[in-house]
């Protein structure tokens, strides 16, 4: 809520800090508020709010969410949103990490030089402004577009939820089918924000066959669950691997006995097999979608964005 300001921004990178006005020990009222009018400003608790924002002409926000790094969860939201245009659905593709968003990388887009300048805490004006990048068919956007990529985020980490929600707010989405949300791995922060602020009609989640992974998977489902987003289901990275010289199955990581909670509580979209095609797509900035449609991987993709869609069809 805003008294005569238009807007809060906050630096990203330690050169914008460097070159800030002296922090009092409030840092709301010490935000620079460059080319703003000063005011009085009242920060609510996002979960005081008496609804949550739903986004115009966006039919279905999902979101992508795993409960550790390191399994792949980029990879599946950017080849899943890509098998879900090939079906021809209209989508859009948001990265909510601040801290290390990967989705332009893998989209074979690059930034590399510096970046000095603000970013939105909130705005009083809600008319969306910022276009997204179209890129093979999808609607894009991350910080990672609005940095450089060897830049260091420092922003307060008491701001990091609301900064993507308001970049989120912020993109000019147009007409989509399907909005995916890359978020990152854990159940902190932009993660609580979101959930409380933005309507979300479902979560996948992504794990591999290890036990921690489907241990932190589990546990990454109470978050949701306590928000009321419903689990559309678990996706399985890196699940075998396909031996390039008999095309016999190989289970590269040892599944035990245990039966994890998750496993039971939720459906299994799908399994994605290990393959090198998918790491070279990276490289040449070209994903596996895109690069290799006939790939086994690929169909394991197009299978998952089926159940996506005949789940909605139904709901």
């Amino acid at each position: 809520r805003f008294w005569g300001v238009s807007g809060v921004y906050t630096p990203l990178t330690p050169q914008n800090l460097a070159t800030s006005p002296p922090i009092p020990k409030d840092p709301i009222r010490a935000l620079p508020l460059w080319g703003q009018r000063r005011g009085r400003i009242n920060v609510v608790n996002p979960s005081s709010l008496p609804f949550k924002l739903s986004l115009p002409n966006v039919k279905h926000i999902l979101t992508i969410a795993s409960g550790k790094g390191g399994v792949g969860k980029t990879t599946v939201s950017v080849n899943l949103a890509l098998a879900l245009s090939q079906a021809g659905q209209r989508v859009g593709l948001f990265d909510a990490d601040l801290y290390g968003p990967n989705v332009p990388i893998m989209l074979g887009v690059r930034r590399l030089g510096k970046t000095k300048g603000y970013i939105p805490v909130a705005r009083r004006e809600r008319a969306a402004y910022v276009p997204p990048l179209e890129r093979f068919g999808l609607k894009v956007m991350s910080i990672g577009l609005l940095v450089g990529e060897k830049d260091t985020l420092l922003p307060d980490t008491r701001f990091t939820g609301h900064i993507i929600r308001q970049t989120l707010q912020d993109v000019q989405w147009g007409e989509l089918d399907y909005l995916l949300v890359d978020f990152p791995p854990g159940s902190g922060e932009p993660q609580q924000t979101l959930l409380k602020t933005i309507s979300f009609d479902g979560v996948i989640v992504v794990t591999t066959p290890q036990d921690l992974s489907l241990l932190d998977a589990g546990r990454s489902l109470g978050l949701f669950r306590q928000n009321g987003i419903p689990i559309l289901g678990l996706v399985e990275n890196m699940s075998y691997l396909i031996c390039p010289h008999c095309g016999e199955k190989v289970e590269v990581f040892h599944r035990s006995p245990h039966d994890w909670a998750i496993e039971d509580e939720a459906v299994m979209l799908g399994r994605i097999p290990m393959d090198i095609a998918i790491s070279r797509g990276i490289d040449k900035g070209h994903p596996l979608m895109q690069d290799s449609p006939e790939a086994v991987q690929a169909a394991a993709f197009r299978e998952i964005a089926a159940r996506v869609v005949e789940y909605f069809n139904h709901a």
